[in-house]
């Protein structure tokens, strides 16, 4: 997964996209995240430059940046996803045992 970065989109499916491609002429190597101070939430997320990464912290607003694969802290497996699956999984063995 050389070149993909985990990233969290801000809803209930995350994604993995690659963040080692160019736009308009600049190479967009790193993660970013961004989230309202205030709010305590998810701004945005995506790909960036360095220039992007590197610039002061807007008022209101934290800048998160990595730059190796599945950095942002976000995970693909949520808790709560894992214990749904694990209920599931119970059900469906109580079920088939009839």
């Amino acid at each position: 997964m050389e070149g993909q970065k985990y990233v969290d989109l801000g809803c209930s499916s995350p994604a993995v996209i690659t963040c080692s491609h160019t736009h308009k002429g600049f190479k967009q190597r790193f993660c970013i995240r961004t989230e309202s101070m205030a709010l305590g939430m998810l701004l945005t997320s995506g790909c960036a430059t360095s220039r992007h990464c590197h610039q002061q912290e807007l008022p209101g607003v934290r800048i998160h940046c990595c730059d190796s694969d599945l950095c942002n802290s976000a995970s693909p497996w949520s808790a709560g996803a894992l214990h749904l699956l694990c209920v599931l999984a119970s059900v469906l063995l109580v079920l088939f045992q009839v």
